[in-house]
């Protein structure tokens, strides 16, 4: 088989030809359809995260068949359409025994990082992280629900306790996250304002679902312009950015609003004034990942038609370059996949 490989961080990537891998106890060879290319994929290639290991095979957002699978593997068969999350849980730690399975602090396993992700014909997956992808539902699409749809699904309603008829700030909301967050956004009755920095993504962006869309050209404040629309500003702002509307996110929520913080993509530190989030009631939250239980519910929603998943395109394996050269250049919307040939 063929792998896209990432010999030390910062590198170049290279296609090897490799034997097929033989799957351990809990895990499965699955023969991979499609994976997604997200943002963190440029931060995993950088080698920003300590726990990461070279040489690396990048990739978490896996579609696949199974192929074969090893020891203690009891519910999955030949054949299972599924796709990943982004690692197991260890079923024994405080968060997994309180149902927190996304902050599981034990789990050695986490694609692209310490074992290879999907930039290759076959990986091996274990079964902690698959999900069954419904009858209908294209192995393409499905494969970037996990960390785009089921991502903003958590942020949104567990993390922000988004309620019907709120309003929500989506910053960076053309990418992947962004674009889902803003059909969640329409079904549970809220009000999207989406932020963009380019005028040519506000059609797709008002499709997605936005009521609004804020184009932060020269000049443009952010937080002035959701204040402006809201009367106020808004309940929850969906901070998919980081640094770059950091400020601007925490200046548009209203008195008493959330702020939920999903992304970091220059990977910088940020200020925060803690008078500004006293006096105002500010409630700040992280949210990382998605459980199971949560990517189950928006493959349902896209089976059914309720949640359209926005694909950029397919590149093949071969393309991994262009395929981040696209992503750094802000050049995608929804997301780009790569699709082995042959």
């Amino acid at each position: 088989m063929r792998a896209v490989v990432l010999d030390e961080k910062n590198g170049p990537f290279r296609v090897e030809e490799r034997e097929l891998p033989v799957p351990g106890p809990d895990t499965v060879l699955l023969k991979v359809a499609a994976c997604g290319v997200c943002y963190r994929d440029l931060i995993d290639r950088r080698g920003l995260y300590p726990f990461a290991t070279f040489p690396r095979v990048l990739g978490h957002e896996i579609a696949g068949e199974v192929l074969a699978f090893g020891p203690n593997v009891e519910s999955f068969e030949l054949g299972d359409r599924v796709v990943t999350t982004h690692h197991p849980s260890c079923g024994q730690c405080r968060a997994c025994r309180e149902g927190q399975e996304t902050r599981c602090d034990r789990s050695a396993w986490h694609y692209a990082m310490t074992v290879d992700g999907g930039y290759q014909e076959a990986v091996v997956a274990h079964v902690g992280t698959l999900v069954r992808v419904p009858v209908g539902l294209d192995l393409v699409k499905a494969s970037f629900l996990h960390c785009t749809a089921a991502v903003a699904r958590r942020a949104l309603f567990s993390q922000g306790r988004l309620a019907f008829g709120e309003t929500v700030l989506v910053t960076g909301a053309s990418g992947g996250v962004g674009i889902h967050a803003l059909q969640l956004i329409r079904l549970a009755g809220a009000r999207a304002i989406a932020a963009t920095t380019s005028e040519s993504k506000v059609p797709a962006l008002r499709t997605a679902g936005a009521h609004e869309v804020v184009v932060l050209r020269e000049g443009v404040k952010l937080q002035d312009e959701v204040r402006r629309i809201t009367d106020g500003g808004c309940d929850v702002a969906l901070e998919l950015t980081g640094a770059p509307t950091w400020n601007a996110s925490v200046r548009s929520v209203r008195r008493g609003g959330r702020v939920v913080i999903v992304g970091n993509v220059t990977a910088e530190r940020v200020e925060l004034n803690p008078g500004y989030a006293i006096l105002n009631e500010i409630a700040i939250a992280g949210s990382a990942g998605a459980s199971r239980a949560d990517l189950e519910h928006v493959l349902r929603l896209a089976a059914s038609g309720e949640l359209t998943p926005v694909l950029e395109g397919t590149l093949p394996l071969e393309k991994a370059e262009e395929a981040h050269a696209r992503l750094r250049d802000k050049a995608v919307t929804g997301r780009l996949v790569l699709v082995p040939q042959g």
